[in-house]
């Protein structure tokens, strides 16, 4: 298969992400009542992990002490990612926690240029500009103000940022599956340690909170970020991160499937910005082919 298409499969494989993150409000949202945050964030990467071992038993043998460190790495960041965002939560509005949790659009193309100096270009800029701003109509319901909550959505957005990132720089020498394995066992364990000594453990789980929790641990963790790991190989971090954000996107059309959340103007005009915003990101590489093949063409006129 040429490179060409494996970023077109990449680039798809991380929409299907998306749709899977943004039906996990709902699941999340019949779980919270009766699993504490940090439990949650155990429960369902513990069950990634299980499942892991039985679909990939041959293939984590081949685990090295490389796939063990960028597991670290990526493990440390989600687990801070994902609690940051549930603790923030609590204290601020849920639209105020998904806008500021979204500024790893902006962040990554930047943390990028830091890291492996190469330069975001206007495309890359004006792109998440507009996503953002999409994705502020899509959240923000009733004003902004920053509290403790919002500084905290804000530090879980860099988190996300650097993740996105260290997934695109660790999978480019290591097997994706076998880094995504290290990092949920890093994520589960850590969250796991947090919950005992912080929170009440689960005992009143009904029906609903248990289905709720197998969803977002086979679909939204195990499906969904071992898919993340694998495209982001092929995917440039901009742009993925720029994919992953219509996350927020699919969360509003599912909120308004499955929980009777009403469609709004600013909904609407808001996934227009995010959808012009991820074509702007497609269709860049073909302009500046076309532009380098052009510079590249004789001169017939000398």
């Amino acid at each position: 298969m040429k490179i060409k298409n494996k970023a077109m499969a990449a680039d798809l494989g991380l929409v299907v992400t998306t749709v899977i993150w943004g039906s996990g409000f709902v699941a999340v949202k019949n779980a919270v009542d009766t699993v504490p945050p940090s439990y949650m964030i155990a429960m369902r990467f513990g069950i990634a992990v299980s499942l892991m071992c039985v679909i990939f038993f041959n293939r984590l043998k081949k685990i090295d002490w490389d796939c063990v460190k960028s597991g670290i790495i990526l493990g440390v960041l989600m687990f801070i990612g994902y609690y940051l965002q549930t603790i923030g939560i609590q204290y601020t509005t849920a639209g105020n926690n998904a806008f500021l949790t979204a500024v790893y659009v902006i962040v990554v193309p930047f943390l990028y240029w830091i890291i492996r100096k190469e330069k975001p270009d206007g495309y890359n800029i004006g792109a998440a500009l507009l996503c953002i701003a999409g994705i502020g109509l899509l959240t923000l319901r009733s004003g902004f103000s920053m509290n403790i909550g919002d500084t905290l959505s804000l530090f879980c957005g860099v988190t996300f940022a650097a993740q996105i990132v260290a997934v695109s720089i660790l999978t480019e020498k290591n097997d994706p599956i076998l880094i995504s394995f290290t990092q949920f066992v890093v994520t589960g364990i850590l969250a796991l340690v947090v919950a005992l000594f912080t929170e009440p453990f689960p005992t009143k789980m009904n029906t609903n909170s248990i289905l709720a929790t197998l969803y977002i641990g086979i679909f939204c963790t195990l499906i969904a970020l071992v898919l993340q790991t694998v495209c982001q190989k092929y995917t440039p971090p901009a742009r993925a991160s720029l994919i992953m954000s219509m996350e927020s996107l699919f969360g509003s059309i599912f909120g308004i499937i499955f929980l009777s959340e009403s469609l709004t103007i600013k909904t609407f005009f808001g996934s227009v910005l995010i959808f012009l915003s991820i074509m702007i990101s497609e269709i860049k590489p073909s302009f500046l082919k076309l532009e380098k093949e052009s510079a590249e063409l004789p001169d017939s006129t000398k």
